[in-house]
């Protein structure tokens, strides 16, 4: 039971430790890097004449704040060279499921001395639930 409790610790820190984390996918061109990168939520919004430089995603852990994958996707959009970031959309979604089994067996005696068996299990199951955001970079020409 001691064992089982610290396996239990153990696994809720790494996955606290997991859940800050933000994996941003980019795929276009990439320029000299930018200090500044302006942020839309419309194409419509962008006053400036520009070209789309590329597609960016960023996926996290339901747990992260989508303020903190938004300053990741500038900060990689400021790498990248981008003058402005457009976000197309925010997503939440169920990426898998994970179960975990426990199972323990006593060997022993019944009152009258024959052997008796018993065998305990448990199940838990929970899912993992995501989001996503898509975003295009632009740069202004």
């Amino acid at each position: 039971m001691k064992a089982q409790l610290i396996l239990a610790l153990l696994f809720g820190t790494a996955l606290s430790l997991l859940s800050g984390c933000t994996k941003i996918d980019f795929v276009g061109e990439e320029y000299t890097p930018t200090t500044h990168v302006d942020l839309f939520f419309s194409e419509e919004d962008v006053s400036r004449e520009y070209k789309v430089m590329g597609h960016i995603v960023a996926t996290a852990d339901d747990a992260v704040s989508a303020e903190k994958m938004q300053k990741d996707m500038m900060k990689k959009a400021m790498e990248k060279g981008a003058d402005g970031i457009v976000i197309l959309g925010l997503e939440k979604y169920q990426a898998g499921e994970k179960t975990q089994y426990t199972e323990t067996t006593e060997e022993g005696t019944t009152k009258k001395g024959n052997p008796k068996t018993t065998t305990t299990a448990t199940s838990t199951t929970s899912t993992e639930e995501k989001k996503q955001i898509k975003a295009i970079l632009v740069k202004y020409i």
